[in-house]
């Protein structure tokens, strides 16, 4: 599967592009922080995906995390936008990859929504173990889990074959 740019094949369904949906459990921290790291490295290096988060267990229209946001603001990424969005069946159909932070969360996926072949951990396609959540701990220990997605990020890329 790849990214649609200039060399490369459509998405899903004969999309212009592929989309990417990364999964945690509340969409305010490690989730939005894997879209908005994704995002980044795709813009600056010319790759048209589509890139989004979801939440399993998320209160709508909520912010990013406040240490979330400053762990990406560190590195000159601006998420002020984000709203917490829940994971709902139209996400499985309209992802080519659906990439949770956890193996308990594709484990919910498999049984919530009967998620099939589309639905990989971040270890399954990074060689990073599970993404744990930062949820109510301080700002280094967000730098420390946005630096772990980051790295992440680029073994999705190499799983890819985007370059």
């Amino acid at each position: 599967m790849q990214v649609c740019n200039e060399q490369s094949t459509k998405g899903k369904w004969g999309k212009d592009c592929m989309k990417i949906i990364f999964v945690c459990t509340g969409n305010t921290c490690r989730s939005p922080m894997a879209e908005y790291l994704l995002r980044d490295y795709c813009e600056k290096n010319n790759l048209n995906v589509e890139v989004c988060s979801r939440g399993l267990a998320c209160s709508n229209d909520r912010p990013i995390s406040e240490n979330s946001y400053l762990a990406l603001k560190e590195l000159g990424i601006d998420a002020s936008g984000h709203k917490s969005q829940s994971f709902i069946m139209r996400d499985l159909f309209e992802a080519d990859l659906i990439v949770t932070m956890t193996n308990a969360h594709k484990n919910l996926l498999i049984q919530h929504f009967n998620a099939g072949d589309n639905v990989k951990t971040f270890a399954d396609v990074s060689e990073v173990r599970d993404i744990i959540d930062p949820y109510g701990c301080d700002l280094n220990y967000y730098r420390a889990c946005r630096d772990l997605i980051a790295e992440g990020v680029k073994g999705l890329v190499s799983y890819l074959n985007l370059n």
